[in-house]
């Protein structure tokens, strides 16, 4: 079975939808579903231990447990030390909602904030984010730019619903015979 598909129909689009996509048109849309839910980025950084000091020492055998790529370990004898290449993932948010959250979520962190600063509405939801992320987490979907950010994600329910209505739009006001290009230009020709 085509894995886009699969993950198409996880994400909640109709088998009538997907069925009538053909293999290229399924990866393109599974790209886009994919990439507009992640929001992230990823770049690589490299920590310097000193092995002549004990505490870098102990933090570079630490950070080595974890490392499944021998290569990313790297030593240079002539200056007793030694590093360790990661990928870091830096997330972002989705909407200007959830980057509010976080950035409160930040000012608590920071200690900038109490949580009794907090409004009450958003008090559990800071107190959560804060309990189960770290601080580098939170401040990464904080510095998120508002720009192009929706104001709040869309739900699942109302993505299925525009789908069916749309779906349902084609199926009373267009012949039967309707090709995909003639909708697409249908659509690309149509003025408010």
């Amino acid at each position: 079975m085509n894995t886009n598909l699969v993950g198409l129909l996880y994400e909640g689009f109709s088998i009538q939808t997907l069925e009538s996509l053909n293999e290229e048109q399924l990866r393109l849309l599974y790209e886009k579903v994919k990439k507009i839910e992640t929001k992230e980025e990823e770049s690589k950084i490299t920590k310097v231990y000193n092995l002549g000091n004990i505490e870098d020492k102990n933090k570079f055998i630490d950070a080595t447990k974890n490392v499944t790529d021998k290569n990313k370990i790297t030593f240079d004898p002539t200056k007793d030390t030694a590093s360790v290449s990661e990928k870091e993932i830096k997330e972002k948010a989705v909407s200007k909602k959830q980057r509010g959250l976080m950035g409160a979520a930040y000012s608590v962190e920071k200690g900038e904030k109490d949580l009794e600063d907090i409004p009450k509405s958003y008090r559990k939801k800071v107190e959560k984010v804060v309990d189960s992320m770290s601080k580098k987490q939170v401040k990464d979907f904080a510095s998120t730019k508002d720009k192009g950010l929706p104001e709040k994600k869309e739900s699942k329910e109302n993505v299925k619903k525009l789908e069916e209505n749309i779906m349902s739009i084609i199926k009373d006001y267009l012949p039967p015979m309707t090709t995909k290009k003639d909708l697409l230009s249908a659509i690309k020709n149509y003025k408010r």
